[in-house]
């Protein structure tokens, strides 16, 4: 078994029952969707750690994979949109990530004490922060000052704007979140929370900010302190560049959550390394147009995906999660026949090289 094997059973019980979902979305009967929308949220969950649910609020039929901030989730959930039937494409609408004000965040309501709040009841206190391209906000509920627990009222704004948004935008411009429980008189900063995605989005646009269609084009950058007279593996890097940040802080500190999170899943982080074969830039764009073409053939074969990598005094590093491990490692020693003799790769598991 392995993460591909478990997205085409999914699509296999999806396809066999389409046409009931679809029935019932046009007729509205809110018992049947529950009932199979249940069982695939189940499926999805159990092989992605993510939630499934559907939309019924437009003329077309949608179905978000929502994984929320876990990147191994996130990873999952990109390869099941990607997997889709063409069948399936054909009517679906597919959705990888939360989206902004999706009918999960239309219908969200937040009880305190006696009062129901959704999101329109919400206001956002924000400041742009030109520099690093992002918001600094504050949210206010009316309803906050009743409750006594702050980390609370954090988390609760965080979720609610999370769903405003949508979790591409989250975590791509929002730098802070703090909960407030009055509003701010000194500033004409602030709008209804579900106004914010549209201001964020003409702000993004005037100031030609970087823009991300997904959560997994966020690419952090790390500078270890490392004694780089140390030439073993991953003990020489001088530079990371990751889309899973948390991986790269797990393994520096020799943790491994995130790696048995992706094994339950029936996958597995690794990575390939080889000596470095020339000095300064040349090294950084072979290195680079070699991840390009890796991942191109890998991806195509629906078996791993590049997530980042690290130039090291010594040698570089491809970052992957490996949706498939043995198909992986075949098609991984097809490919070295074909490149240059010059360049010996070598791959590694996360979980081996840790032990």
């Amino acid at each position: 078994m392995s993460v591909i094997t478990n997205i085409r059973k999914f699509w296999e019980r999806f396809e066999d029952e389409q046409s009931d979902l679809e029935n019932a979305l046009i007729k509205k009967e809110y018992d049947i969707i529950n009932e199979i929308v249940g069982g695939l949220n189940e499926e999805v969950n159990s092989i992605s750690g993510c939630s499934f649910f559907v939309e019924d609020v437009s003329e077309d039929f949608e179905m978000t994979i929502d994984p929320g901030p876990n990147k191994t989730s996130q990873y999952i959930a990109a390869q099941i949109k990607k997997m889709a039937p063409d069948n399936v494409k054909k009517t679906w609408r597919i959705n990888a990530v939360l989206q902004p004000l999706s009918q999960k965040a239309i219908e969200a309501a937040v009880q305190i004490k006696d009062e129901t709040y959704t999101l329109a009841d919400l206001y956002v206190f924000y400041e742009i922060e030109p520099q690093s391209q992002t918001f600094e906000v504050k949210m206010y509920c009316p309803g906050y000052q009743l409750i006594e627990n702050d980390e609370y009222t954090k988390e609760m704004s965080m979720y609610l704007l999370e769903l405003a948004i949508g979790q591409t935008y989250y975590e791509a411009y929002i730098s802070s979140v703090e909960p407030l429980t009055a509003p701010l008189g000194d500033t004409k900063d602030f709008c209804n929370l579900v106004d914010f995605y549209s201001l964020m989005q003409d702000t993004i646009e005037q100031n030609r900010w970087k823009e991300y269609s997904s959560p997994l084009d966020i690419y952090s950058i790390y500078e270890p302190n490392q004694d780089f007279a140390h030439d073993s593996l991953r003990k020489d890097m001088k530079i990371i560049f990751t889309t899973h940040p948390m991986l790269v802080e797990e393994t520096l500190g020799e943790k491994n959550d995130v790696l048995l999170d992706l094994k339950a899943k029936e996958g597995e982080y690794g990575y390939i390394y080889y000596a470095n074969p020339f000095q300064g830039k040349d090294n950084a764009l072979f290195r680079q147009e070699l991840s390009k073409q890796l991942d191109g053939t890998i991806s195509k074969l629906n078996l791993g995906k590049v997530i980042g990598g690290a130039m090291g005094k010594s040698f570089s590093y491809i970052d992957w999660i490996v949706y498939d491990p043995e198909g992986f490692e075949k098609a991984f020693e097809q490919i070295k026949k074909q490149l240059d003799p010059k360049v010996e790769l070598h791959y590694v598991t996360f979980h081996e090289f840790m032990n």
